[in-house]
């Protein structure tokens, strides 16, 4: 049976497949930007203007909004078409550096079609998706005649190196974020074939991001350590950083992956009745989903179904991202180190804010004797949630059910990534909106998007835009 939202689906993919010639043109424009967050300034420069010149080409009102000396500006675009509702979409032109440079089959700035994808950093993370949601809303209204809803654009320049002055614009020009909803970082809807219906894997529905806090972690010199490494016969009078170090970290977090850190349990939210409710109907296709991609012979802790689901989305997570000390070369070279660091990534969670938890790590630290390290918070979010129960969640609900019914639509409470959503969040609903699809390499060599996913997408961002309108 085709239904109401299947029947106008249907009739805008059909539609949008008139915009793909302009869509690689425009997408060639902005992948040859190399857009790298504070190590490109000319290549971000230079995209942020491309964007406004795109955002007039389609009638918006664009203006760049600068943030701080050297910082990425925020480009704005806005649709004000006089109707009741808005819908406002955040985006990012920043993209991850290129390396390694050699495991591209073809330059990472210069957009290539093969094997029915087109290839460049940015593709799939996020230019290729900014567009999807301009062809979207430029779809219904050639196909309407008008735009039924109001549409604000928000793309900043830092997201992929931590969103680091994106404040200083939402803290100036909060009334620019109010809308009825936000798509962040696009609608995307990838079909599996050539069936405009045939959806291989659900649409995930993301109503919020765990905050992150990045920590350096670094020991002291004298008089605490030696000034230099020592001849390691001398290890039973030299402290030794190393060990140091590694004692102090070891005392953050056991062997069942539980946060010793005190305080940091305190103030974590029992899972809400709602929030589970919606895990619970995912399944196991998360711990497939690891295993397969990450060719592991099981989950951590064995964790499983609701357990892995609420452990992802609702649970906060400490991990050590990197370790530096001593010699580290081949062969052998036998000192005492006189110097350690690491690299701490805490995932957090509503009411654990990066602020609390740099105070609590250094409470910590102290309190168990480790107070010759030098503890820096250097990057970090805040966590952001919208309710799974939100009208604008329950509408995008309602639309993918609909259109994707080989597959019930997962409602995701926290996604276990970070952004900067929680600046947002004050202002309008948000949701990631989409189904997963292999292989687009989103921050590695090759990224890339499908060619099948540019006009199921543009539709999707279509009908969802055209429907809010409708809410009363």
């Amino acid at each position: 049976m085709i239904t109401m939202f299947r029947e106008t689906f249907l009739e805008l993919v059909g539609n949008s497949a008139k915009y793909q010639t302009e869509f690689k043109k425009l997408l060639g424009e902005l992948i040859k930007h190399p857009s790298v967050a504070f190590r490109e300034p000319e290549g971000i420069s230079n995209c942020a203007d491309n964007l406004v010149e795109i955002l007039e080409k389609f009638g918006y009102q664009a203006k760049l909004y600068p943030t701080v000396p050297d910082g990425a500006p925020v480009v704005y675009g806005e649709r004000n078409v006089g109707a009741l509702k808005t819908i406002l979409f955040y985006h990012h032109y920043d993209v991850q550096p290129e390396d390694p440079l050699d495991l591209w089959e073809s330059s990472p700035w210069k957009l290539e079609e093969r094997n029915g994808r087109l290839y460049g950093r940015g593709t799939a993370d996020d230019k290729g998706e900014i567009l999807f949601s301009l062809f979207g809303m430029q779809l219904l209204e050639d196909q309407f005649g008008k735009l039924p809803i109001n549409v604000k654009f928000v793309i900043e320049g830092e997201e992929e190196a931590g969103s680091d002055h994106l404040q200083v614009f939402t803290d100036k020009h909060s009334d620019l974020l109010k809308a009825d909803g936000c798509i962040w970082e696009g609608a995307v809807l990838t079909p599996e074939d050539e069936e405009k219906f045939n959806f291989a894997t659900p649409v995930e529905l993301v109503c919020g991001l765990k905050g992150d806090a990045y920590f350096d972690i670094k020991t002291i010199g004298p008089p605490k350590f030696p000034r230099t490494d020592v001849h390691s016969g001398e290890a039973a009078a030299t402290p030794n950083a190393a060990w140091y170090l590694v004692w102090a970290l070891s005392t953050l977090k056991d062997q069942n992956e539980n946060i010793l850190i005190e305080g940091i349990n305190e103030l974590v939210q029992d899972p809400s009745t709602e929030d589970l409710e919606v895990l619970k109907t995912i399944g196991t296709s998360w711990e497939e989903l690891f295993k397969k991609d990450l060719n592991l012979e099981k989950i951590l802790l064995d964790r499983s179904g609701i357990e892995l689901h609420t452990e992802l989305s609702l649970k906060p997570s400490l991990t050590i991202t990197g370790l530096k000390s001593g010699f580290q070369e081949e062969g052998s070279k036998t000192i005492v180190p006189a110097e350690a660091s690491a690299k701490l990534d805490f995932r957090l969670v509503p009411n654990l804010t990066m602020e609390k938890v740099d105070e609590l790590l250094k409470q910590h630290f102290q309190k168990h004797g480790f107070d010759d390290l030098e503890v820096k918070l250097i990057v970090g979010y805040n966590p952001s949630k919208t309710s799974v129960n939100h009208p604008f969640i329950r509408l995008l609900k309602e639309i993918s059910d609909d259109i994707n019914i080989s597959h019930p639509t997962n409602i995701v409470p926290i996604a276990y990534g970070s952004g900067p959503a929680y600046l947002f969040t004050p202002y309008t609903p948000i949701c990631f909106v989409g189904n997963a699809i292999g292989g687009c390499n989103g921050h590695a060599p090759n990224e890339n998007i499908p060619i099948k996913s540019i006009n199921s997408s543009i539709a999707y961002n279509a009908i969802i835009a055209k429907q809010l309108a409708k809410e009363k």
